[in-house]
């Protein structure tokens, strides 16, 4: 029987466990956790175990962690559109108004934003994170029902956090190498500075502009998905 081994994996991350304490909690062995992540291949009762050590349905640890929603059942928010027009027209005009260097521009934006998706495919693989980035036109068009919402939602954070992160490193590591290397350049304190934050300001435009309306948007998508199932079960 086959389980999806990228689903186990980001469970297992999503709530902080090692596979040794997974394998505890599924009275399984860790050997057995092992060669589940590893080739997805397990027994029923292995199966039926994991799923309860995650409070999920065994069905959801399928070989697949595709959408499960009804061909062509989408919703679209026009004001998530308007809302990223307007964002993708401030988008360059921040970058239009504050750069003050073109190689340099370029350089920040292709670190953060590059070591951003790189990240996330060391984390989530390379299908999770392309899965990931292509469901970020949820922010206009969504659908009514996804299975394992909350894992993208994960995803999704840890992105603008890996986002942040790697803009703030890469503006501490330009400020101590022209500090160190090209001392002259820290007298004009206005333009060291304005150099120094650029890879900060281009991970906020990433996040902020791109990636945090997605993780609202299924945010929103959940509590409707919750409602709407609950409004079911009470009927």
């Amino acid at each position: 029987m086959n389980v999806s081994t990228e689903k186990i994996i980001i469970l297992r991350r999503e709530r902080g466990w090692s596979q040794e304490k997974l394998a505890a909690i599924a009275s399984v062995s860790e050997r057995t956790i092992q060669r589940v992540e590893a080739d997805g291949n397990c027994s029923l009762d292995t199966k039926m175990a994991l799923a309860s050590a995650f409070d999920i349905s065994p069905v959801e640890l399928g070989a697949e962690m595709e959408l499960v929603t009804t061909p062509s059942v989408f919703k679209t928010s026009w004001a998530g559109a308007l809302g990223l027009f307007i964002l993708g027209l401030l988008a360059p005009i921040i970058i239009l108004l504050t750069a003050t260097n073109g190689v340099w521009e370029m350089v920040s934006m292709g670190v953060v934003w590059g070591m951003t998706i790189i990240l996330a495919i060391m984390n989530y693989g390379f299908k999770s994170t392309y899965r990931l980035f292509d469901n970020t036109s949820w922010i206009v068009k969504y659908p009514t029902y996804v299975s394992g919402l909350n894992i993208y939602i994960v995803q999704a954070q840890s992105v603008i956090q890996h986002a942040y992160i790697v803009g703030a490193v890469a503006s501490l590591v330009y400020a101590l190498t022209v500090a160190v290397h090209l001392p002259s350049e820290t007298n004009n304190t206005l333009s060291f500075i304005s150099y120094s934050i650029r890879p900060l300001i281009y991970s906020i435009l990433f996040s902020e502009l791109w990636f945090r309306p997605f993780k609202k948007r299924m945010e929103a998508m959940l509590i409707e998905q919750s409602s709407e199932k609950h409004y079911s079960l009470s009927r």
